[in-house]
């Protein structure tokens, strides 16, 4: 007897906050997490099993039957399904755009998914007489013999590939001949190193491993502060081990793919095979790959950025997130989501443990172990036992500097070098120069999209946004009042490389910036001197200031970090203090001992002072007075909703909406509202962007209010002339 038709809702990559209902035969597994190709207006489009309903089919009428089933399994466990419900519900998404991005790039296609093992072929007995006879007759079978006799393992098409372009017929007749046998193998990462043996911690680090090991049963956010170079990775690694030795699976998150090769060659050598890659610059096949070796349980550990976070598994015993403080964890675009506090959150569902990490973590982790919801745990002394170098400040403001830089600090970098050392200078503004303007009648380089000026690249003889990517030749005369005489200020890394180039031309400039590196294997290829320990000279913005060790470097000097003092931006402050110290922290890390240097044209400010005399730790209780006096985050929360619009007029009509709404619900007294407002950029890529916030002072009070605003902010459809985003906890108001 064939089984009943369920009513089943599905869940589409769509920006819309309902679920699709479609007839499931009784025949098709109704397992939610699966997807299935489902039937959408005249075409068809892929949807994930939500939920389903044993209802008579007769109470829907015009219902559209699925068209079939991908999968022979879930791809999301039910697990995964709770957690992206109640990432949409808090974050305000809509469920079907959040399950897809829990989902591999290669699975959001309507597809089988393929296979992640790969086949490989191995020797039979063959003695050297039968060897000789085929090496006169037939060479080819020779060479590959030959090859898979001397390999222990057996070889794949790959490998077979470069022994010969036309390996198929004569490995064919060598598996007929029975001198062959075919196989499959996992497809793990090969390991150039060797396996390394445990390092002796220090008693520091030893300390932090005792007090956390025995509670890597129980769901605990464990926050380690610890200064550059005092060794975070190797108690990650530690515990990692420990939690590996229990069957159990560990997903390891970084804010950059620039750290990943880096760290996951020391994962690697330490934890063998075991440790498996997930970032953008993979291809969607190789992240994939690893995702499913991962939910088999043959990686025990996955690496990655952001999305990393996501990985299926149903043995996952600890969550890693280092560098925590990184704003690159918080998603800014499509479905926006804090990777740190999504971790949490997963954490607490499976009841394990997470550890957070950095030198100067977020003021939000500082305030939730006052608190008392996270564990703090200390390490404020270098592995090498060197002190990290105390920040100097150079007044800038009475003498004139050459290409960004201070003779002063031209000085320090020629003493270094000379005494074999590594220099890196920090300037977070990528291209040639900011400003293009005209001398004769003012005109400057303005984007045609956005409210930017554009930045000139040399190397190309453009001018480029950097915020929406459009670019024009730099031109030979002013377009307003055609004299030549337009000029360039300012300084960007090319050409501050450039003149390093000229002034050191002995010695290796290497820049670092996205505009020359293109991929993580570029960015290891760029970094082969700094390995070396020749003496270099290292460029670049804030690529360099994420979680490299490099023990060589002796000098560190910061350019033009003067901008962050008289930002608009509320975390301006603590970005340029995270950002300093970071920068300052990759000098000194062995016996050379370490210099950092900061150029200022305001040497007396309160912040810049406070730099050199107060530690981390004091400098960020500051910041918590501050934001506790205004009411910013984190003592309070807050909601933007923003609306871009092919007119400033019409974003500001539909949050005028949204705000007419806010007026008509209960306790709408509890919170704050600002806006609407046009933003900051007010127009980026050709349209125009306004925004509203509340803020509450209490999450309860936030969320109530969402309650019941959310099914009226829901009716706000987007159209190609205006688009409604929101986002939960932003970075900014």
């Amino acid at each position: 007897m064939s089984q009943p038709s369920s009513i089943c809702s599905f869940a589409l990559s769509l920006p819309v906050y309902h679920l699709f209902d479609y007839e499931l035969d009784g025949a098709n597994e109704c397992q939610a997490g699966n997807r299935f190709l489902l039937p959408f207006g005249r075409g068809q489009k892929l949807g994930i099993l939500v939920s389903c309903d044993k209802q008579q089919l007769s109470t829907h009428k015009n219902i559209k039957a699925v068209v079939k089933s991908l999968d022979d399994s879930p791809l999301l466990s039910s697990h995964l399904m709770l957690l992206a419900a109640w990432l949409a519900d808090y974050y305000c998404q809509p469920l079907g755009e959040v399950l897809f991005q829990f989902l591999p790039r290669l699975a959001r296609k309507a597809e089988i998914m393929p296979g992640t093992r790969v086949q490989f072929w191995s020797i039979n007995a063959v003695d050297d007489e039968l060897l000789l006879s085929i090496k006169s007759k037939a060479p080819r079978q020779y060479d590959i013999l030959s090859a898979l006799k001397q390999s222990e393992n057996g070889l794949d098409a790959v490998e077979l590939r470069q022994i010969h372009d036309s390996w198929h017929q004569p490995v064919k007749t060598l598996l007929d001949r029975g001198l062959v046998t075919k196989g499959w193998r996992e497809n793990l990462p090969k390991i150039v190193a060797t396996r390394l043996p445990n390092f002796d911690l220090t008693s520091d680090q030893q300390k932090i491993c005792d007090d956390i090991a025995p509670l890597l049963n129980q769901f605990l956010v464990h926050l380690i502060q610890g200064v550059t170079g005092s060794g975070k990775t190797e108690v990650y690694l530690e515990l990692m081990e420990q939690v590996i030795r229990e069957g159990k699976q560990v997903i390891y998150l970084v804010p950059e793919i620039g750290l990943t090769p880096q760290l996951l060659q020391r994962l690697q050598s330490r934890l063998g095979q075991a440790v498996v890659s997930s970032h953008s610059a993979m291809t969607s096949l190789q992240r994939y790959q690893s995702w499913d070796q991962f939910k088999r349980g043959v990686a025990q550990v996955i690496i990655g950025t952001r999305s990393a976070l996501f990985s299926e598994t149903e043995k996952l015993g600890l969550i890693i997130i280092d560098e925590e403080h990184d704003a690159s964890f918080r998603q800014q675009d499509g479905v926006r989501y804090h990777a740190r506090d999504v971790a949490i959150k997963r954490a607490q569902m499976l009841n394990i443990p997470i550890i957070l990490g950095s030198a100067t973590p977020s003021v939000e982790s500082i305030h939730n172990v006052q608190k008392t919801h996270f564990r703090l745990y200390r390490l404020d002394q270098r592995v090498s036992q060197s002190l990290p170098p105390r920040i100097e400040l150079l007044d800038c403001s009475q003498i004139p500097l050459n290409t960004g830089c201070s003779p002063q600090l031209l000085q320090a970098i020629k003493q270094h070098l000379s005494a074999q050392g590594q220099v890196l200078l920090f300037l977070n503004r990528r291209g040639f120069a900011p400003v293009v303007m005209c001398h004769e009648c003012g005109w400057q380089s303005s984007c045609y999209q956005c409210d930017a000026r554009m930045t000139l690249h040399q190397s190309v003889n453009k001018l480029i946004c950097h915020h929406c990517g459009f670019s024009v030749m730099l031109p030979h005369k002013c377009p307003d009042c055609g004299a030549r005489k337009i000029r360039h200020y300012g300084v960007g890394t090319q050409q501050l490389e450039e003149f390093l180039q000229l002034q050191f031309p002995q010695i290796d400039v290497i820049r670092i910036d996205r505009d020359s590196v293109k991929s993580a294997k570029h960015f290891e290829a760029r970094m082969q001197p700094v390995r070396d320990a020749k003496p270099c000279i290292l460029v670049g913005t804030q690529m360099l200031a994420k979680g490299h060790d490099y023990p060589h470097i002796s000098l560190v000097g910061m350019l033009d970090s003067d901008q962050a003092l008289f930002s608009s931006f509320y975390r301006a402050s603590e970005r340029l203090i995270q950002t300093v110290l970071q920068v300052s922290g990759r000098a000194g890390r062995a016996e050379k001992k370490g210099q950092a240097l900061l150029q200022t044209a305001f040497p007396k400010h309160p912040l810049m002072l406070n730099l050199c005399r107060q530690s981390y730790s004091e400098l960020v209780e500051e910041i918590l007075q501050e934001r506790k006096m205004v009411g910013f985050p984190p003592f309070s929360r807050v909601v933007t909703f923003q609306v871009d619009a092919v007119e400033l007029t019409l974003a500001m009509q539909q949050l005028d909406k949204v705000k007419s709404f806010l007026s008509e619900i209960d306790g709408a007294s509890s919170v704050k509202v600002i806006g609407p407002i046009p933003a900051l950029m007010t127009r980026r890529i050709g349209r125009y962007r306004a925004q509203l916030s509340i803020l509450a002072n209490e999450i309860k009070s936030i969320r109530s209010v969402l309650q019941q605003l959310m099914p009226k902010v829901q009716g706000l459809r987007n159209t190609q002339k205006s688009r409604l985003t929101i986002e939960v906890d932003p970075l900014d108001l």
